[in-house]
């Protein structure tokens, strides 16, 4: 503020100087004193001289405020184009770090792209030497076993004679064991069958046909139990009924638990698929 009133001393002293005029003439007390009443035909009116300020001092002040103001006004401009001017700089110089930053992220992705190609073409290499490795390993492998097809061969025909007069005395053996194998499994066969019976039986025995249901539906069902014949788990996997006839079947299954134990503790099976087909 010094600064500017230095440079404009004239214009400020030409400003003062109107002001003072102005308050010199709104001071200016005007008095108007009446006279004494006096018997007479008419009463006196006392002319009392006024000072005036004159217009052109009043001009003089108003130029001075416009000037003045012009030149708040051209500074005022001035310091807006110096900010817009640094804000300019400041964008360029925000756009030249980006650019920077731009530039460096290419360079590192460059960079990483020229690694992966050097690791890429690196794997390729391990994988070839092992490819190679392999081969020659698989070579070995196959030469390894055709003299050991040679070998076997060479033992089997020397074996081959005695070979036959064991499996002579081995056939009659055989198809006993055959004989009583086939025994077994049968005997297990129905076992188990009488088993998936039992459950089936049980389950049957819970089961109530749904009011309104027709008899005829079935349904695959599937449970997980522990030994003992508790459940673990009930899913009817398949159902040819209606929803309502599926969900009486899982809880016939329920109500059974515990389930029947099998005929043999062998036979046990933790989990048993069966179809329930009531009569």
């Amino acid at each position: 503020m010094p600064g500017l009133i230095a440079r404009h001393r004239g214009v400020f002293l030409a400003v003062l100087a109107a002001h003072l005029l102005l308050l010199a003439a709104l001071g200016l007390r005007l008095e108007w004193v009446p006279p004494a009443p006096e018997p007479g035909p008419s009463p006196q009116v006392e002319v009392i001289e006024a000072m005036a300020v004159s217009g052109e001092a009043f001009d003089q002040a108003r130029q001075a405020r416009m000037e003045a103001e012009r030149q708040r006004q051209a500074e005022l401009e001035r310091q807006r184009r110096e900010e817009a001017e640094r804000q300019r700089q400041a964008e360029l110089e925000r756009q030249r770090r980006e650019e920077a930053e731009r530039q460096r992220q290419a360079e590192l992705e460059r960079q990483r792209r020229e690694e992966a190609e050097r690791q890429r073409q690196a794997e390729l290499e391990r994988q070839r030497r092992e490819e190679a490795e392999r081969q020659r390993q698989a070579e070995l492998e196959r030469q390894r076993r055709e003299e050991a097809e040679r070998q076997r061969q060479a033992e089997l025909e020397r074996q081959r004679q005695a070979e036959l007069e064991r499996q002579r005395q081995l056939e009659a053996e055989r198809r006993r064991e055959m004989l009583m194998q086939e025994q077994r499994r049968r005997e297990q066969a129905r076992l188990e069958a009488e088993y998936v019976a039992r459950i089936q039986y049980a389950v049957e025995r819970n089961w109530r046909l749904p009011s309104g249901e027709q008899a005829g539906q079935s349904a695959v069902v599937f449970v997980r139990q522990t030994p003992g014949g508790y459940i673990r788990e009930v899913r009817v996997e398949q159902c040819n009924g209606t929803p309502l006839f599926c969900d009486s079947v899982e809880r016939a299954v329920r109500l059974a638990e515990p389930l029947p134990e099998p005929p043999d503790p062998d036979l046990f099976q933790r989990e048993i698929r069966f179809t329930f087909a009531p009569s």
